[in-house]
C-alpha cells in the first residue's frame, strides 16, 4: 500500500512538471500535425468537398483516413471567425 501511495505521489509530480515546462509545446505540435494531416486529405480527398484532385493515391490511404472522413468534413466546412486567428 504504501508503494501505491509513492507511484501516485510521482506521477502528480510528473503530471505537474510536464505541465509546467512542455505541455503548451506538445499541444502546439499535435495541432499542427492534425492540420498537415487534415490538408493531406484536403489534397487527396477533396473532390468529396467540390476540390478537383488526383486519385492515385485515393485507394492506398483511404483505409487510415476512413475513421476520420466525418471530423474531417466538419473541420473544413465550419465557420471560422476572425478571433480564432487572433488567438493562437
Amino acid at each position: 500500500m504504501k508503494n501505491h501511495k509513492k507511484f501516485g505521489f510521482l506521477q502528480k509530480l510528473k503530471n505537474f512538471l510536464v505541465g509546467a515546462t512542455v505541455y503548451s509545446a506538445i499541444k502546439d505540435l499535435e495541432e499542427k500535425r492534425l492540420l498537415f494531416e487534415y490538408g493531406l486529405m484536403l489534397v487527396v480527398l477533396g473532390d468529396m468537398l467540390g476540390y478537383p484532385t488526383s486519385a492515385y493515391y485515393r485507394l492506398r490511404l483511404l483505409p487510415y483516413w476512413l475513421p476520420r472522413i466525418k471530423e474531417w468534413k466538419i473541420f473544413l466546412l465550419r465557420e471560422k471567425d476572425v478571433t480564432e486567428k487572433i488567438g493562437g
